[in-house]
């Protein structure tokens, strides 16, 4: 386990988290087994015999805080920011590691289904990461929303000067995403959310090449950012069955935002209230989103040339049991299950190198096409054109700037000018012969 230190500022905004329901603390391990179908499904383990178990891909994820000494993270390849995005009122960060359940519970499971040894407690049964090999980099972005203090009250959570909102107008969850970024992080997994303003983090990602994956609310209609903004893959869950989670309010959850499912119902999570090695069986999207983020980690490792974009192309086409498709899109599972082999037997670079999911018409949109380039022109790239919101479509190879209707109306208006003087000679030349010409066509 290594950490390394930064200092930092931001608020949080409330976290949306998945639902765990325990297994009784003298199951055997046969029954705590039963949470490890997803391992067989995504046929992981073959993936891993054959060399591909994320290595040399670098995974963020992002969360509340974690607890690295738990059975099953001893010498993980992890790497903790020290530094917390939250701070209380006394102006002391809050840390992001912790041994309290409670507080790290959500970011130490999303981080054992990547990175997870396989260790496994007495009388347990193994809790192995999809992508082991990859190095997950953790951010965390303060206290669980609902943590009570010593006070009796919810845990206050600041930014360094006091406020709510720092003086660069930024959360936590913003600028940890522009941090993973900047740190080279080539999958950005987000398994929690909220309503703040995340557009310069998604630019800072998108510009730098890195694929962000979010979890989908796991209540049915409700759009959940990051999830449900601009290029985001946004995670639904399912079960052993097939079938997609039930809502809180006990339909299927569906949503307009989704873009692949995963598995994420009846999952072996390590540690309980009672104790960090016990083990339960956990649902929602914030366990089926790093299995996805894994399964890219696995894909970029065996194709490392392969852009952002390009995996994002690979994820929607060759999702479920049926080979590489053309995309079709549900509010379902989105585009499919993601499919491990069906990307691994793709090279990506096939595809176009666009971000599918990307709109970029959409001036109001979270990040728009603009801010994209204002990123990429701050890290001195050129600016090029970012995705369109069509699968698999094709991108010209400029991208119209802002100035670019303006520059043509020009040329039209001159073209029409030119076109004047040269209609009002010809008109006058054939006056003589009481003749008229029709112009109508003249500089379009």
């Amino acid at each position: 386990m290594r950490r390394r230190r930064r200092g930092a500022v931001a608020a949080v905004g409330a976290l949306a988290l998945a639902a765990a329901i325990a297994v009784p603390s003298s199951a055997t391990a046969a029954a705590a087994s039963s949470g490890l179908w997803w391992f067989d499904r995504g046929k992981v383990q073959e993936a891993h015999d054959a060399g591909f178990d994320g290595s040399g891909i670098t995974i963020a994820v992002i969360d509340s805080q974690i607890n690295p000494d738990i059975i099953g993270l001893r010498g993980a390849n992890v790497t903790v920011d020290d530094s917390s995005y939250c701070f209380d009122a006394s102006g002391t960060a809050y840390p992001s590691v912790s041994a309290e359940y409670g507080e790290s519970s959500h970011g130490t499971q999303v981080v054992s289904m990547i990175a997870g040894t396989g260790e496994a407690p007495a009388g347990g049964a193994p809790v192995e990461g999809v992508a082991p090999g990859a190095e997950v980099r953790f951010y965390s972005t303060g206290i669980l929303d609902g943590v009570v203090g010593d006070d009796g009250g919810d845990v206050e959570c600041l930014q360094e000067n006091g406020e709510e909102l720092g003086d660069d107008g930024r959360f936590a969850l913003d600028r940890a995403i522009s941090d993973a970024a900047a740190d080279g992080a080539d999958i950005i997994s987000i398994s929690s959310g909220s309503s703040i303003n995340m557009r310069q983090g998604l630019a800072d990602a998108y510009a730098a090449d890195a694929v962000v994956v979010a979890g989908m609310s796991n209540e049915d209609g409700i759009s959940l950012w990051p999830a449900g903004l601009n290029g985001v893959v946004a995670v639904q869950a399912f079960g052993e069955d097939g079938k997609i989670q039930t809502g809180t309010n006990g339909k299927p959850n569906l949503a307009d935002d989704v873009v692949v499912a995963a598995p994420g119902v009846g999952l072996l999570l390590q540690g309980t209230p009672d104790s960090w090695d016990a083990q339960q069986i956990g649902s929602g999207t914030s366990f089926s989103t790093p299995i996805v983020a894994g399964f890219l980690a696995m894909v970029k490792q065996k194709y490392p040339d392969a852009t952002a974009g390009q995996l994002i192309q690979s994820l929607i086409h060759n999702t479920g049991t049926k080979g590489e498709h053309e995309p079709e899109w549900n509010n379902s599972t989105g585009y499919g299950a993601a499919s491990l082999t069906g990307m691994l037997a793709v090279d990506p670079s096939k595809y176009p190198d666009v971000n599918p999911l990307f709109d970029t018409e959409d001036t109001y949109a979270q990040p728009s096409l603009s801010d994209v380039n204002a990123a990429k022109a701050a890290l001195g790239g050129a600016q090029t054109a970012s995705p369109t919101d069509e699968p698999g479509a094709e991108q010209p190879d400029q991208q119209a700037s802002p100035m670019t209707p303006w520059i043509i109306g020009g040329i039209i208006l001159l073209v029409l000018v030119i076109g004047g003087i040269i209609l009002a000679i010809v008109l006058t030349r054939s006056s003589r012969r009481q003749t008229t010409e029709q112009g109508g066509n003249h500089g379009r």
